[in-house]
């Protein structure tokens, strides 16, 4: 892996993730971003994502392996949540009101109404990114990528040479067989390791092969 690329992103809309189940609904959880969030929403902007009406069978391992980087946690500078917005879902016309479906309404166990709690614009992150740098790559001085449910947040990302230090994900660590100490387990996904320099990070994740 090359030297690590300081990070700043900044969230250009809202954006929500159904981290966290709350009455009525779910919330984001504000305090970071993701690793995966971070290396798939660049793919994206970077048209690296294979082009198909159907998604492949889940594998993170397999699809993160071919990525030419690695990624930290981004983690938020000032944790904020945008109050509930409600939701629905229109089962009369998405649904059809179909016998199965009817039967699932009846049970609560399917809601045509929810609310979201997203992060707002505005919202700064930093961490850090290990692998070929893309703005050098690209010729750019910032990317935008989608991040949240259906890709409807848009995060720009810019560089940030102030980064010392960084959080790594022990999950998708696990995912390439290393087994690291986990500081905060916040999500089955979400395992966060205590901060550690860049250099210490980068010798790290170099193993994720």
């Amino acid at each position: 892996m090359s030297p690590a690329i300081g990070l700043r992103a900044e969230t250009l809309t809202p954006f929500a993730y159904h981290s966290l189940a709350v009455q009525g609904g779910t919330a984001t959880l504000p305090e970071l971003i993701s690793d995966n969030a971070l290396a798939f929403g660049l793919a994206g902007t970077l048209g690296w994502m294979r082009a198909s009406g159907a998604l492949p069978e889940k594998d993170y391992r397999r699809d993160l392996g071919v990525m030419p980087w690695r990624a930290s946690l981004l983690i938020a500078d000032d944790p904020r949540l945008l109050p509930p917005l409600a939701r629905r879902l229109n089962l009369e016309e998405e649904g059809g009101y179909q016998k199965k479906l009817r039967d699932v309404t009846y049970k609560g166990n399917l809601k045509q109404f929810w609310t979201t709690q997203e992060v707002p614009p505005g919202a700064v992150f930093r961490g850090a990114l290990f692998g070929i740098d893309p703005f050098e790559e690209t010729g750019q001085t910032s990317l935008v990528i989608r991040i949240g449910l259906h890709r409807n947040g848009m995060l720009k990302l810019t560089r940030d040479d102030s980064i010392e230090q960084v959080r790594l994900n022990a999950a998708t660590a696990a995912l390439f067989g290393r087994e690291l100490a986990v500081e905060r387990f916040l999500l089955y996904g979400l395992q966060l390791t205590e901060w550690m320099p860049l250099t210490q990070a980068g010798e790290e994740v170099a193993r994720w092969t």
